[in-house]
């Protein structure tokens, strides 16, 4: 059956253009497959929808809410099957802040030069059922990014990468939790 499938969807690919991804869609739906985490909440109802807000920033590095804010929206679209909305009309809301951020000297040669550092990003983070105003999950995130110090200039593109980072994590760790939790939280 399979190889009859298989071949079946050889020939339609090469007849008609398009049609093969079409109907390798169809059938992956059709099996139950998922592109991406889509939780059950624990009142029953499927998340639909996940809206993120600006972080706030207890650090005293400024400025970094809105590319934490655009790493965890892109991190969402990558890795959740859900509709980002507005968090005023989300059916899960993700909020948090900044706890801390440090850059500390990394690797040393033998002569006891630095040539590295290390960005170290701690965040906070809650999933809300907006509707119940109940947190269905909180974590911490602890990032550590190293990066060597011989070009100058990179330490934009190694605080991205941690932010990165930090963005997976928080989405996966509370959005996964909630997907796969044996037993659900509180109701009230």
């Amino acid at each position: 059956m399979r190889r009859r499938l298989s071949a079946l969807l050889v020939l339609v690919a090469g007849l008609v253009p398009g049609a093969g991804l079409a109907l390798s869609a169809g059938l992956l739906g059709g099996c139950g497959y998922q592109t991406g985490l889509s939780p059950t909440m624990p009142d029953g109802r499927t998340a639909e929808s996940i809206g993120i807000e600006i972080f706030g920033n207890e650090s005293l590095l400024p400025n970094l809410e809105q590319p934490l804010h655009a790493a965890t929206t892109k991190s969402a679209r990558r890795f959740l099957d859900l509709e980002l909305r507005s968090p005023g009309r989300s059916d899960l809301v993700l909020r948090g802040s900044i706890k801390d951020f440090q850059r500390l000297p990394g690797a040393r040669t033998p002569d006891n030069l630095f040539v590295e550092t290390r960005d170290v990003i701690v965040i906070e983070a809650t999933l809300v059922d907006r509707a119940r105003g109940v947190e269905l999950g909180t974590t911490v995130v602890e990032t550590v990014v190293g990066s060597a110090i011989d070009i100058p200039g990179r330490e934009p593109v190694q605080r991205e990468r941690a932010l990165k980072v930090a963005a997976d994590q928080i989405v996966l760790s509370l959005v996964a939790e909630l997907q796969y939790r044996d037993t659900p939280p509180p109701l009230d």
